[in-house]
């Protein structure tokens, strides 16, 4: 009886720390994945010159951004510098609302990378344009109004200038 016990109880103990590893090597996984609704803790992002999202009224087009992403902080500090965005070591919604009445164009800016909302809206929006969700990538700018997608650095710029004239 006492051979028994002793086998049950190590069978139990082997099926915790089994467990227990399985519940550590799916919480990785999931923290390794920014698309998730759960990854949408700011703190746990990396650095960017936008924080969250950015809307103002009676915007004409949307980007779509990855917090981290390279490219889009490219397109963040050109935004900036060609006055599209307010100054500051940081944009965020505050800065945005007391800087508006000088905005040359009006856009929104979602984050989608840690925002599973936002990224479904992307995907939404890339789909209404024929785009696959496999050829989606960021910056990716929506322009509602004309029915079109700016992808990159390159055409958004361009997207900015065909505004400005």
């Amino acid at each position: 009886m006492k051979k028994f016990i002793y086998g049950l109880a190590i069978v139990i103990l082997i099926l915790i720390v089994g467990i227990l590893i399985y519940r550590s090597s799916k919480d990785k996984t999931s923290a390794d994945k920014p698309n998730t609704a759960a990854a949408t803790n700011t703190e746990a992002q990396p650095a960017s010159l936008v924080v969250g999202d950015l809307a103002m009224k009676d915007a004409v087009a949307t980007i779509y951004y990855g917090n981290g992403c390279p490219h889009c902080t490219t397109v963040e500090k050109w935004l900036q510098e060609s006055e599209y965005l307010p100054d500051g070591s940081k944009i965020d919604q505050a800065s945005v609302d007391s800087w508006i009445s000088n905005a040359k164009v009006k856009f929104n800016m979602k984050e989608v990378w840690y925002n599973s909302t936002n990224s479904a809206e992307l995907t939404a929006n890339a789909t209404k344009l024929g785009i696959t969700s496999d050829k989606v990538g960021v910056p990716f700018l929506y322009d509602p109004i004309n029915n079109k997608s700016y992808v990159g650095e390159t055409d958004i710029k361009t997207f900015f200038a065909s505004q400005t004239k």
